[in-house]
């Protein structure tokens, strides 16, 4: 096995397993209505947490998703004239435009650490309800998110390099298309 596959089979099973494990935010969300609608309604006292903490919640997830999302080629993208253009024309155009998002990730991550930071050092809590949670771990959560999908993005412009090259690798997402015998 080569390094490149080496280094795109453990960038894509790190982005798979944050996936994965990010997923089970949402039963933490469903948890967390669950608990809050009948605490509401049936026991006729709601909770001062469950709504802010569902919102966290699910923030942390939607952040966290977009390595795994974008590892399965699953962001948004107009293919219609993408899909027209020979594999060669793809791969200039995805070299294109991972070298233009690592860029603008690399100043959005410079601007989510300050942030991060800065509501960890003041020890900023929230204040839009009494229970006012600490702030500084979902921060947190935006410069780790933009971190992974950079690191994501790297695998996907080096697989587009080097398709636009020319050079013959294995990719192990072609693995996983192929049928099971």
């Amino acid at each position: 096995m080569s390094k490149v596959t080496r280094y795109l089979r453990v960038q894509d099973g790190l982005s798979d397993w944050v996936g994965r494990a990010t997923s089970w935010l949402t039963l933490g969300i469903i948890g967390v209505l669950i608990f809050e609608v009948v605490a509401r309604y049936m026991l006729n006292s709601p909770t001062i947490w469950g709504h802010e903490l569902s919102t966290m919640f699910f923030g942390a997830l939607s952040i966290l998703a977009g390595s795994y999302t974008l590892r399965h080629q699953g962001h948004v993208r107009s293919d219609v004239i993408y899909r027209l253009l020979p594999g060669r024309a793809q791969a200039f155009c995805d070299v294109v435009i991972f070298t233009l998002s690592l860029v603008v990730l690399a100043i959005v991550l410079q601007m989510a650490v300050d942030f991060a930071y800065h509501a960890w050092s003041i020890g900023e809590f929230s204040n839009r309800s009494v229970w006012r949670p600490p702030l500084w771990p979902i921060k947190a959560t935006i410069p780790l998110a933009v971190a992974l999908l950079m690191l994501q993005c790297l695998a996907e412009l080096l697989r587009a390099g080097l398709r636009l090259a020319g050079v013959t690798f294995q990719d192990p997402r072609s693995d996983e298309d192929e049928p099971d015998q």
